[in-house]
């Protein structure tokens, strides 16, 4: 870690907690002024931590300070629209006897000291697959015009609502799983987690308004389960772990001691369920080494110090590979720059990949492959069997010269 990163991390950790960053020291060069606002918007963080840079008046280029300005009132600016537009889609959909909750960056808002400064561009509302279509019809009738009707715009999970204050993504379902024995462990999950007697109420400064969000548990999983979908299918920055580390620290703080049981027990029972142990590892890894979270509030944290050969045996792989994960999140983050949008190619067909990945699963392959593949030994688990699907579809489609079509 450079001295712009470690810089960078601990404004950030005093922004998302509302500490006071006084005490840190630092003198920068006009490039690493520079790189370190490109690592902020990289990071998606940039609201938050220029905040904190302005109110500390280092010394640093005008221009720059001037972005930092207009990079935090842009950002402030656009809570008052999302609240606006959550009432208007709230009310219309409870007037309609609908049961909306409330999920992701707006649903974690109030986690943060200051909930304007976290970036967002959207709003995600959870209405179930047995509501989707009446309330797509009840939306549709609200804000005529406003959807966009190009099919392309349904996905397999949410509708996407194009409104002049933003975009609304009705969700039918909070993930989309792949596999179908992944589908039924999650689904059972959120089915039971959604329904209107286990969701939480929240007021997000709106008294006169309810707003319905996920049971603790399921949120965390999900906010998880989100933050990983985001490093396979797009690119994780700091500001989906962000949400992710205040969710755990708000759960810990919160929670009573038989409360924190079941709730440790849940996460790690559903965890070897999805087979996602190593996702949960490598994003704890940053949380506890980066961001001073306690380890045990990240359950099952295989770098917690053990006698245990077992144990030792784990954290040296998380020493090592989360390491190299750190590494990745930092170099490309949301991708926001050319050089990591390059990288988001490889993920470009991972849903076309899906059928390949059954038939490795089922010929058991996978795991010698794995053994002799370099750039794939830092990963394990379902992660591996995208990228090793992707490579396949590529080679086969490169070899034969064929159309998409032909080849399913």
């Amino acid at each position: 870690m450079n001295k712009v990163e470690q810089v960078f991390l601990t404004i950030l950790r005093c922004a998302v907690l509302g500490e006071t960053t006084e005490s840190l020291t630092f003198s920068f060069s006009d490039q690493e002024w520079k790189d370190f606002v490109a690592l902020a918007y990289r990071q998606g963080t940039h609201a938050l931590v220029f905040n904190e840079v302005l109110r500390r008046k280092d010394d640093m280029p005008e221009g720059l300070r001037n972005e930092m300005r207009s990079s935090c009132a842009m950002q402030m600016m656009k809570m008052p629209r999302l609240q606006d537009l959550l009432r208007t889609t709230f009310s219309t959909l409870q007037q309609a006897h609908l049961q909306p909750v409330l999920l992701k960056g707006f649903g974690l808002a109030e986690l943060y000291p200051r909930p304007e400064l976290r970036s967002w561009g959207d709003l995600d509302v959870y209405v179930g697959p047995d509501q989707y279509h009446e309330a797509a019809g009840v939306l549709r009738d609200a804000f005529p015009g406003s959807l966009h009707h190009d099919e392309e715009w349904e996905e397999l999970k949410h509708y996407c609502f194009v409104l002049p204050d933003g975009l609304v993504e009705m969700h039918r379902v909070t993930v989309k799983m792949d596999y179908p024995k992944d589908k039924k462990v999650y689904y059972q999950l959120e089915n039971e987690a959604m329904s209107p007697d286990k969701v939480e109420h929240i007021s997000l400064r709106e008294p006169d308004m309810q707003i319905d969000i996920p049971e603790s548990k399921f949120n965390m999983l999900f906010t998880f389960l989100h933050a990983w979908n985001h490093f396979v299918e797009e690119g994780l920055g700091m500001k989906q772990l962000c949400d992710v580390f205040l969710l755990a620290r708000k759960t810990y703080e919160k929670e009573s001691s038989h409360s924190l049981k079941e709730y440790e027990n849940y996460i790690l029972r559903h965890l070897q369920d999805l087979h996602l142990m190593e996702a949960w590892q490598l994003i704890g890894y940053i949380l506890v080494e980066y961001m001073n979270l306690p380890d045990n509030m990240w359950p099952g944290y295989w770098g917690t110090k053990s006698t245990s050969l077992k144990d030792q045996y784990k954290q040296a792989w998380l020493n090592k590979h989360g390491e190299m994960f750190f590494r990745r999140v930092m170099e490309e983050g949301v991708l926001r720059d050319e050089a990591a949008e390059k990288m988001k190619t490889r993920y470009s067909d991972r849903e076309k990949s899906l059928k390949m990945s059954k038939y490795l699963r089922k010929l058991k392959t996978l795991r010698i492959r794995i053994r002799t593949t370099r750039w794939l030994r830092p990963y394990s688990g379902e992660y591996a069997r995208h990228l090793m699907a992707i490579s396949l579809y590529r080679g086969i489609k490169r070899l034969f010269k064929k159309d998409e079509a032909v080849l399913y």
